[in-house]
């Protein structure tokens, strides 16, 4: 009796690992479409997967990958929306035997689900031979390929580190302090050959008084610029150390000739 019941479990497993092979080796991804949207609090993520059969079984077990970060995971499958159970590895797996849809015919795989909106990285691996992938990201194309591998691992930066310029507003102002300086060295020059020591030295104090304005409102500036986040920390130090230094000579020299 045992050895009979043995030979039966023997039979049964042999007649389900060519099903569950089948389920492998005949199914490819002709399309991948990934469309990311960022969202106030989340980047939200949505794929659309074709996937195309060769054999004349029913479609079983649908597998799909998505980062470990993923959150709140929903999956349509032909218009159908199915429970999702992870299996290891970012990979999970959806039972769709009860839909009896023969594998030589094409379903529709949707998935959608969010990550963390500071994800700076977007991660996939491919699980089945694809013809096309397209990744969209804020409605700008980031990835284009055909003809991925099985086991094809992309991992694609979303954010580019940028520094934020300075803005035009600061440039002008520092420009026309140059030009201020340059101006008012060349007619000190010029007056200390024409006029007296005592009215060069009244003329000095005018001029050091508007540079210590000018720079005192530069300083605010870019502290407000800073403030706005409209350039970096580092960008705002150096500024910050250039003016203040100046703006401290400028009030040493008043206060000498005072």
């Amino acid at each position: 009796m045992k050895k009979i019941i043995v030979c039966i479990l023997i039979c049964i497993a042999a007649l389900l690992i060519p099903t569950t092979l089948a389920q492998e080796e005949h199914l490819e991804t002709d399309t991948h479409s990934i469309v990311i949207s960022t969202s106030n609090n989340a980047l939200e993520v949505a794929e659309t997967l074709t996937i195309n059969g060769n054999s004349n079984q029913n479609y079983s077990i649908i597998k799909f990958w998505v980062q470990n970060d993923a959150q709140d995971i929903n999956v349509i499958i032909s218009n159908n929306q199915v429970s999702s159970t992870p299996i290891g590895n970012n990979t999970y797996a959806c039972d769709i035997s009860s839909f009896n849809i023969k594998m030589d015919s094409q379903i529709q795989l949707d998935i959608s689900y969010t990550l963390s909106k500071d994800t700076k990285n977007f991660k996939k691996t491919m699980i089945r031979n694809t013809t096309t992938l397209t990744v969209q990201f804020d409605k700008n194309n980031i990835l284009e390929e055909s003809n991925l591998k099985a086991d094809t691992y992309l991992n694609l930066q979303l954010y580019k580190p940028t520094e934020t310029p300075i803005s035009w507003y600061i440039i002008i102002s520092i420009s026309l302090l140059i030009i201020l300086l340059v101006v008012s060295t060349a007619y000190l020059f010029r007056k200390q050959k024409l006029s007296k020591v005592k009215e060069i030295a009244g003329e000095s104090e005018e001029l050091l008084n508007t540079k210590k304005l000018l720079l005192m409102s530069i300083l605010k500036d870019v502290e407000k610029q800073h403030r706005a986040k409209q350039i970096s920390d580092d960008t705002y130090d150096k500024l910050k150390d250039i003016y203040k230094q100046q703006a401290v000579e400028t009030m040493k020299k008043l206060e000498d000739m005072k």
